[in-house]
């Protein structure tokens, strides 16, 4: 979307720089308030003026970050802002058009997990390899989503803007337990910085394999770490501007926890065709089948979003 259209010209004349900072007009400079700048002492380094007909602000101070409102809400609002990147630049702009609030998820400073901990189960095993393969993962995948092996599991961690949040441990042995997690993980939305922001439809799926598997199918996908009844609220505002498709398992769990989750995110229920269990399932059972309905509902969600 280009800088210059109607609705971010909207947006600029709706919104006053120096009326988000608290200041008055008659007292420049002021002290920059970006989450950025690190204030050593408190000399007024932050100043607001017109170019082109646009209101801009420029710190001189040490994080010497220029922009206009859209890029000051950003700063201020948006975990990692970037103004190149159109995903966070358009959540920007939902920002101060209200359709994101003031809950937007800013990154915690501390975590239990010390954030280093995946690399320690790198490179895979063998024998968590054989059961990647095994559900249809290929090696780019794996190397994707940096999964290792610890004893007999498959290590899975999961990341929201670009911080560790967990890792899950899949057992890869027949006829025991399946998953646990390691000590210090919190709950996450695993895939999440793909999807974060994103404007184009999103799936929303139980588990993190199915996802994988989506995504190493070219969609764009989804999935909270603590099965299908785990739910936070960060994770409204990370898929507050995607168009969201739900995909529920045809089992007990799945048909009375997926319609409570496509309600919390305002996103189309959909199944997979019977026999099937769930997404994974039908993918590597019926590929062409699964391949003409997904990309039939992405069509639907994205008819439904530009209306």
């Amino acid at each position: 979307m280009s800088r210059s259209n109607s609705r971010l010209q909207d947006v600029r004349r709706s919104h006053d720089i120096i009326e988000m900072i608290g200041g008055h007009k008659h007292k420049p400079p002021y002290i920059c308030p970006l989450p950025q700048h690190i204030h050593g002492a408190h000399t007024p380094s932050f100043s607001v003026f017109w170019r082109d007909g646009v209101q801009h602000f420029r710190c001189h101070g040490n994080c010497n970050l220029v922009g206009d409102v859209i890029d000051f809400a950003g700063y201020m609002y948006i975990p990692n802002y970037n103004p190149s990147d159109k995903h966070r630049f358009m959540a920007a702009v939902a920002y101060l058009e209200g359709k994101i609030d003031i809950s937007i998820p800013i990154p915690e400073k501390e975590i239990r997990l010390s954030g280093s901990e995946w690399y320690e189960y790198l490179p895979i095993g063998p024998d968590a390899l054989a059961y990647a393969r095994s559900r249809g993962l290929n090696e780019a995948t794996v190397e994707k989503f940096r999964l290792g092996q610890k004893e007999n599991f498959l290590v899975i961690p999961s990341f929201e803007e670009g911080r560790l949040q967990g890792i899950k441990l899949r057992n890869v042995l027949p006829g025991t337990f399946r998953y646990m997690s390691m000590d210090g993980s919190r709950q996450s939305l695993f895939n999440c910085d793909t999807v974060a922001y994103s404007t184009l439809p999103v799936f929303i799926v139980k588990a993190e394999i199915p996802c994988m598997l989506l995504h190493q199918e070219g969609y764009l996908a989804c999935a909270p770490t603590g099965g299908e009844g785990g739910w936070t609220e960060r994770w409204r505002s990370y898929l507050a501007l995607s168009s969201n498709i739900v995909v529920g398992d045809n089992d007990g769990p799945g048909r009375a926890l997926a319609p409570k989750r496509a309600a919390l995110f305002g996103a189309k229920l959909v199944y997979p065709p019977d026999p099937h269990k769930d997404v994974d399932e039908w993918m590597l059972a019926d590929h062409a089948g699964f391949k003409t309905q997904m990309d039939q509902w992405l069509k639907e969600a994205a008819e439904d979003g530009s209306k």
